[in-house]
């Protein structure tokens, strides 16, 4: 039997003697051919499959990179030396004829024309092929050839010149790694399939016709579900640096509310589906000017693609672009942005979204029989969506269909609202300024709030925690029945948190994604049984247990989630005793399933095969009989079967009738098939294609009645997954210094030792603590003073942070903390301009505060760092003041870090401010004039009556001649304010 590389000795006889210069002529011709077919048995293919035309030679084997595949023609015409296609006109493509299109480049402009947005990868044998402007994005994003050629499909004149498509190509098992490489960087990505194999296309009436070809599945970034593996591994190796997305895709319409200016008014509607895991979330707001609203749900959300229909107002797309315009964005990576039109005609949109959308659920209820009433309740509640929600939903119903994905909208039961009264709201200044989901440095999770909180073991849990994280909890019994939840794990030494610690470790796959896949019907066999496997598994560690009140946990939460997980355990089973799990794991579709008896297609078509065969093996009587010996064997070369090897003498060749075709050969012997075998062949490659489709259809049917089953198997993954984060807020409560907080019903922070939960851990010194008491009954604001860089900042974040993640329900770094529940923390820190809508510094600052001063209640935390920078010292300090008093007003906690000493005389005069600095030490003593100063970061009662910005214009390397002069210019000054003072000025 012969291996590949004996192809090089191979050589075609004609007969008679030759010279060694003729035979090394031949081989070198043959060598050449075999390179163009790409594999020596793919003339036997098209002789059995009877393609003469150049499609079926190109499907079948794809050619060199350097040679067209696709000239018209026939296979002998098509590898002829120095062969070029003909004008449309019949010339040899001078002047400027147009060259003639192939059929398979008829097919690629056709399609290309219909979807000139998408990169397309055309199935062309063996590979896949990038196309014209395709080709080069290809080669640039995966770093692969590009071939040149045309680049436009347009038949453009300034391109006459040239005869093909510029074009690029990857090996077929590598499709799907080099999608997730374009899709991760911004790219559509579409795949263009031939829809019939060989063997049928042989047996049908179109068989001298090109392949069909149809472009079958469409992938996007948020879209792209054809792997259970994450795209964050992805997203780091093309380099991005930064966070992985949610995977959201976000649709936005508006409708603008009137006004003009800074009385501009929005009102706005949004839907966001994760398709990866079904979930849905709606809302519908008005908004002003500053567009803060927006910002805040769409850094809530961080879309990976953003849908929007109609035109927004100039500040909506500004503020939409500006966010994911860049090729990084706030979001964490490129952000897609596609835009489909809406009926201008008044009311009409609105008609015809609800048009749509009854139409889309009318035919679910229906295809269910309408008999499951909680499905009718949770479609009411889907029907009774608002104006604009609608009107996006019915957007996303269409553009997820083009996709595959529209069924995830059946999935009504994981619709939830964006804004809910159980939880807090933090808006797009708390969750920038606070770091909540990324830091400011480079918008990677690292050192931010999720990352100080992430102890998660699995995916599903990971992405709920993300949900805690940004909505943390209004209602004290919930909150207390997390922190208790919390407190049990971390103190229980018992084998039950030992069998779920054991179980979420070993969990390994994101199951989410596969069980949302099963709904799809994209799963593959492997991923169908890990995934069942792993859901038996779960089910199986407190199988005995059928209630919660069984489980024996102290906590309510605990026995709640414990008990969910056995519930799936006899569906899980039921379907595991289907599969032949060696086959399944092996993705073999042919032994997939355990008893056959149920699919009679599946038998009969393997029967079918096997008669065949017999049949085959009958034949080799014949065939000795024919070669007179006394038995004959069949060979396999090169992928070709049955194979009859017949020594190259003279005698042995003679008894070899004409009929018999030669296929490939030796020096030593020349290999044939028979009519029969070839008719054989033909026969069970038909049976083939037959038992593969057969075989295909039984196991999309096994996926619809897994995906009947949805809902309860996606209870055990949620059930899983507030273990794991319960487990994960254990495991931060249990670093040194954490407690657990008690909780007051008026809003209070008093706290103990509090360090920064994220600084902390970056800081190779230990952190400094510091104590705090604010409450609405006694001390509910604090103005903080202290020198430039003397932790100012970092204290307020620090008071923030620890509340919201005492309403997480997580423990708190600190030695003793009492919380009262606060309904928003409101920040505003930090200066930046937004030269997109012309708005300075200033201007920002101003426009933020008053947002804060809108939404502010009695039970909230407002965060204000030094507010009135970025005009006179006379206004800024009398804006500060105001705003000082309208929030005394409020009723609410308050801090206030500035560097106007004069706001600090309110403290002490009974309206319950106090007064705060950040404490230092100067190495010429207190009146020594130096500015070489040491930070002590503690905190102290009082004022500090310098900013000692001099000591950080040192520390910046200012020369020594500023510095000089500056320190001149402040005593004179300082000098002349307190000579002002004396004077009554």
């Amino acid at each position: 039997m012969q291996v590949d590389g004996e192809e090089e000795e191979e050589e075609e006889e004609d007969g008679g003697e030759e010279d060694e210069a003729a035979k090394r002529r031949k081989a070198q011709l043959h060598r050449r051919f075999v390179q163009k077919l790409g594999k020596p048995d793919s003339v036997l293919d098209a002789r059995r499959n009877g393609d003469d035309d150049e499609e079926g030679g190109e499907e079948q084997e794809e050619p060199p990179e350097d040679d067209s595949d696709d000239s018209p023609g026939p296979i002998a015409k098509k590898f002829g030396k120095g062969s070029k296609p003909t004008t449309a006109g019949g010339a040899k493509g001078k002047g400027k004829a147009r060259t003639k299109l192939t059929p398979l480049e008829q097919q690629v402009v056709a399609i290309k024309r219909q979807h000139p947005d998408t990169l397309l990868l055309v199935e062309v044998g063996y590979k896949y092929r990038f196309f014209g402007s395709d080709a080069r994005t290809a080669s640039a994003a995966l770093s692969i050839m590009c071939i040149p050629g045309k680049l436009r499909f347009d038949e453009h004149p300034s391109e006459a010149h040239l005869e093909r498509f510029a074009s690029a190509s990857i090996p077929v098992p590598r499709l799907h790694v080099h999608v997730k490489r374009l899709v991760a960087t911004g790219h559509k990505v579409g795949i263009v399939r031939q829809r019939e194999t060989a063997a049928l296309k042989a047996a049908g009436d179109n068989r001298n016709a090109p392949f069909v070809r149809e472009l079958v599945e469409l992938y996007t970034k948020g879209t792209y579900i054809d792997d259970i593996d994450t795209m964050d591994d992805v997203e780091a190796a093309v380099g991005s640096g930064s966070a992985p997305n949610t995977g959201y895709l976000l649709c936005i319409t508006e409708k603008p509310g009137g006004g003009t200016g800074t009385d501009e008014k929005s009102h706005v509607g949004i839907v966001a589906v994760q398709p990866a895991t079904g979930d849905v979330i709606y809302d519908e707001f008005d908004d002003g000017f500053t567009r803060s609203e927006i910002e805040t749900r769409l850094l809530h959300i961080a879309p990976c693609e953003l849908l929007v229909v109609g035109e927004l107002t100039r500040a909506t797309e500004k503020i939409v672009t500006h966010l994911a315009g860049s090729t990084t964005s706030v979001f964490g990576d490129a952000v897609r942005i596609e835009r489909v039109p809406r009926s201008e005609k008044k009311g009409a949109a609105i008609a015809d979204a609800n048009a749509h959308v009854a139409a889309f659920y009318a035919d679910k209820l229906k295809a269910r029989g309408g008999a499951d009433a909680e499905a009718n309740k949770r479609l009411d509640e889907v029907m009774g969506l608002s104006d604009l929600v609608t009107v996006c939903l019915s957007a996303m119903i269409t553009h997820l269909a083009a996709y595959g994905l529209e069924h995830v909208f059946d999935l009504t039961k994981y619709f939830a609202p964006f804004s809910a009264r159980s939880h807090m709201h933090l808006n797009a200044n708390t969750l920038a300024s606070l770091e909540i989901y990324r830091n400011q440095t480079d918008n990677s999770t690292h050192a931010s709030l999720f990352w100080a909180l992430d102890r998660t073991k699995t995916k599903p849990g990971r992405r709920l925690l993300r949900k805690w994280v940004g909505r943390p909890l209004l209602q004290q019994e919930a909150l207390e029945a997390r922190i208790a939840a919390v407190e049990e794990i971390l103190a229980g030494r018992n084998g039950k948190l030992d069998r779920i610690r054991e179980l979420l470790s070993r969990v390994g796959t994101d199951l989410e994604k596969g069980l949302i896949r099963i709904y799809y019907g994209k799963c593959t066999r492997p991923e169908l049984l890990s995934t069942l496997l792993v859901l038996e598994r779960i089910a199986g560690v407190f199988e005995a247990v059928e209630s919660a009140e069984e489980v024996g946990f102290g906590s309510r939460l605990l026995n709640e989630a414990v008990a969910a997980l056995p519930r799936v355990k006899g569906v899980v089973g039921e379907f595991l005793g289907m599969l032949n799990h060696q086959a399944a794991a092996k993705d073999d579709r042919y032994s997939f399933f355990k008893d056959e008896s149920g699919y009679e297609d599946i038998v009969e078509y393997k029967l079918g095969i096997a008669a065949v065969e017999a049949e085959l093996k009958e034949q080799l009587k014949e065939i000795a009989k024919t070669l007179k010996k006394p038995k004959a064997t069949y060979v396999s070369v090169s992928g070709v079967e049955y194979l009859i090897e017949v020594p190259n003498d003279k005698p042995s060749l003679s008894l070899v009738p004409a009929t018999w075709a030669k296929l490939n050969g030796t020096k030593r012997v020349s290999r044939f098939h028979t009519p029969t075998t070839t008719r054989l062949l033909r026969e069970r490659d038909q049976h083939k294609e037959s038992l593969t489709a057969a075989c295909n259809t039984a196991y999309a049917s096994l996926l619809g009645q897994i995906a009947a089953h949805y809902h309860p198997l996606r209870d055990t993954l949620t059930a899983l997954a507030t273990l794991d984060c319960l487990f994960s807020l254990a495991t931060v409560a249990a670093q040194p210094g954490y407690c657990k907080p008690t909780f007051t019903t008026t809003p209070t922070i008093d706290l103990v030792a509090a360090r920064h939960p994220m600084i902390e851990k970056l800081l190779s010194a230990p952190y400094i603590p510091t104590t705090t008491a604010l409450s609405t009954d006694a001390t509910r604001a604090l103005i903080i003073t202290g020198p430039n860089m003397g932790g100012k900042s970092s204290y307020l974040r620090l008071l923030a942070l620890v509340t919201i993640m005492a309403q997480i329900g997580s423990y708190v770094p600190a030695t003793e903390a009492r919380l009262g529940i606060v309904d928003g923390v409101y920040t505003r820190m930090g200066a930046r301009d937004n030269m997109m809508n012309a708005e300075s510094t200033f201007m920002v600052e101003l426009t933020e505060t008053a947002a804060i001063l809108r939404c502010a209640t009695r039970r909230s935390l407002v965060v204000l760092d030094e507010l009135g920078r970025g005009t006179s010292t006379c206004d800024g300090v009398a804006i500060a003041g105001a705003v000082l008093e309208y929030v005394l007003g409020v009723g609410c906690l308050c801090l206030f870090a500035t560097h106007y000493a004069a706001l600090a005389g309110r403290a002490g005069k009974g309206e319950g401010v106090g007064a705060r600095y950040m404490k230092f030490s100067e190495a010429g003593g207190a009146t020594g004039g130096s500015d070489d100063i040491t930070f002590l970061y503690e905190l102290g009662e009082g004022v500090a009556t310098r900013s000692y910005g001099l000591n950080v214009a040192r520390l910046a390397g200012l020369p020594e001649r500023c510095l000089a002069v500056a320190k001149q210019k402040s005593a004179l000054l300082e000098a002349e304010m307190k000579e002002r003072e004396c004077m009554g000025w």
